[in-house]
């Protein structure tokens, strides 16, 4: 069905007047009348009654005219829809991160993303960064928040944040008090950490800075996700080596103190597929790799700073 010939039908039914109908589309009378009877051929239906003072809807055309309206206005949606598809301010994309970036880093990009963009659905989900990369070649996710370095073929990849570790205490620990630490004076204390299995990059930054610091740390116990080993450490189980951007967790007894020597730097790395269309996409990422500065700080300390870069 030839949707302008339906806008030519609505215009006369409207009007009822070929002649008016006709200027109104741009059109001279004769094409209008033509394309009509071309309508009412491909229908096999009369939809107006002709005679020399005018022209009248029959029954038939009433109804058309009801419905014709309607698949003109859903033709009209669609088309905006697409339009806004390309233009990025509609569309669907499905993010991932691991559970730390949502303590404080990922909420105020969503909250102004979503504000901006309304029409775009954001598909939020945990992962690690084994399930993320795993995700982003199967196409099941658009874009992932890993721990840093990522070096994947056919991937773009920007440093979303940065910075060295601090050390966790439960409140009233010996140490909990001092404005900084070194490694040295953890050596003998009791750890919560992740266990091995899940291949944590934080596991790995906090075993390779304990044995800088020449020693392995002594695990107490181990958890899945950083809040349940925020949890751990609050309950007395241990001390750990966190992201300063968790130190927001105040519904936690715990507190965040700088470590004084040298650890190396935990990176969050915003990734997606280099072969990407989606235009909604493009503007989260622009959004979400825009230089600034993050600060955050514990709720006993002065600020700990880390640099998105």
């Amino acid at each position: 069905m030839d949707l302008q010939r339906i806008r030519y039908f609505v215009a006369a039914a409207e009007d009822l007047h070929f002649g008016r109908a006709a200027k109104r589309m741009n059109i001279v009378q004769s094409a209008l009348s033509q394309q009509i009877k071309r309508f009412e051929s491909e229908l096999s239906i009369d939809l107006f009654y002709r005679n020399t003072h005018g022209v009248q809807l029959t029954e038939a055309g009433h109804f058309m005219l009801n419905e014709c309206r309607i698949l003109l206005e859903q033709a009209d949606r669609t088309t905006r829809i697409a339009k806004d598809a390309i233009a990025g301010i509609r569309g669907r994309i499905s993010m991932a991160f691991v559970d730390n970036a949502i303590c404080t880093l990922l909420p105020p990009l969503i909250r102004d993303y979503r504000q901006t963009y309304p029409d775009v659905e954001l598909c939020l989900q945990t992962m690690n960064r084994s399930e993320q990369v795993t995700a982003l070649l199967d196409r099941r996710i658009d874009i992932g928040l890993v721990p840093g370095p990522v070096q994947i073929e056919d991937m773009d990849s920007e440093v979303f944040v940065s910075s060295p570790l601090v050390a966790v205490f439960p409140r009233g620990h010996a140490l909990a008090s001092r404005s900084s630490v070194r490694l040295e004076d953890l050596t003998d204390e009791a750890f919560v950490l992740f266990p091995s299995s899940i291949q944590s990059r934080l596991l790995e930054i906090i075993i390779a800075t304990c044995a800088g610091a020449g020693f392995v740390p002594d695990v107490a116990q181990e958890a899945n996700h950083l809040h349940t080993v925020l949890a751990l450490v609050d309950a007395g189980v241990g001390v750990t080596l966190a992201p300063p951007w968790v130190a927001h967790a105040r519904a936690l007894d715990i507190v965040f103190v700088p470590v004084e020597n040298y650890t190396p730097t935990y990176d969050l790395v915003f990734v997606r597929r280099h072969d990407s269309t989606n235009i909604a996409l493009k503007r989260l990422w622009t959004a979400a790799t825009t230089k600034q500065r993050v600060r955050t700080c514990g709720p006993d300390r002065n600020e700990i700073t880390a640099t998105r870069v």
